[in-house]
């Protein structure tokens, strides 16, 4: 019985991550339809015909969504609009992308997928997918999501038919899913070292002012591993930047603090800020871990 209600249980996991899966390749079709468009097409402004608030996809109960009926160069078109802010009639005019190649219309976006804190140095809690596009991220969701699908559904159908040739493939997409966390683990920080390095470099010394400190443990479940940060003023924005141990301890607000500013990367960090070996040490105990694995399924395989 309990064999029975585990096999449900990945099965409807397998379900869901298949879904997920789908709705991510979807998402990264429509950011590369969008981004051609936006990059290679005109903004244009149309004249609503009409303006349709009644649901035709299952996507539209999550937005406030209007359908535009509009006539460009004497041709109908309809297009899905999200209302972010505002209520739309008939008559209003709205800009519009518009690409002449593929003769399609697109909404301009004042959003981004995935956000991003501008006012956050990128060297608090460093990844080098936020240096990437809308696009790329959800390629990357995709591949992923893909892969934990074959992986469980290979599993299931080990499990329902006692197949080998699913065990293996199983084992293969595994290692596959090992080595590539592995790798990016290995990229991530050799980007951070670097990026590290370009800031510090065509970086000039300023002072800010000090507005709060803040001490996040770079785990859940520990406490060893500590990084410390600061809220300061420079000019009229507030950023949050890395500090060090000794400094989040003496700094109060109010205090000033020398800083080193890179204006082409738009980025600083404290003077004193030295670089972060966390990520080193994640990356040497995760090639560990991925070369024992590995040994051990090719034991399992041979």
């Amino acid at each position: 019985m309990g064999s029975v209600a585990g096999f449900i249980v990945m099965l409807v996991i397998t379900v869901i991550i298949g879904l997920l899966a789908w709705l991510a390749r979807e998402q990264w079709l429509d950011q590369q339809q969008y981004e051609l468009i936006s990059k290679e097409g005109r903004l244009v402004t149309i004249r609503t015909d009409d303006v349709n608030r009644e649901y035709r996809s299952w996507k539209d109960q999550f937005a406030q969504i209007a359908y535009l009926s509009f006539t460009y160069n004497n041709k109908p078109y309809t297009l899905r609009y999200k209302q972010d802010t505002g209520w739309l009639t008939t008559g209003d005019r709205v800009a519009l992308f518009y690409h002449p190649g593929t003769d399609v219309f697109r909404q301009p976006r004042s959003y981004n997928a995935f956000s991003n804190n501008s006012n956050q140095s990128r060297l608090v809690k460093f990844s080098i997918i936020s240096f990437w596009n809308d696009g790329r991220k959800w390629l990357l969701a995709c591949i992923v999501l893909t892969s934990l699908f074959l992986l469980l559904l290979s599993g299931l159908l080990a499990t329902l038919t006692g197949w080998t040739i699913a065990r293996t493939a199983g084992r293969f997409v595994f290692m596959a899913l090992l080595l590539a966390g592995v790798a990016y683990l290995t990229w991530n920080t050799w980007q951070y070292y670097r990026y590290y390095n370009q800031l510090k470099a065509g970086a000039r010394e300023e002072t800010v002012q000090v507005l709060s400190t803040y001490r996040r443990s770079t785990s859940k479940r520990s406490n060893w591993f500590y990084t410390y940060e600061a809220t300061v003023q420079h000019g009229k924005q507030e950023r949050v930047i890395p500090i060090e141990e000794e400094e989040y301890r003496v700094l109060k607000p109010g205090a000033p603090l020398q800083v080193y500013y890179n204006s082409q990367l738009n980025d600083m960090m404290s003077i004193n800020h030295s670089p972060d070996y966390t990520n080193l040490i994640a990356t040497l105990f995760a090639w560990f871990l991925a070369l024992f694995f590995i040994r051990r399924q090719w034991k399992k395989m041979r």
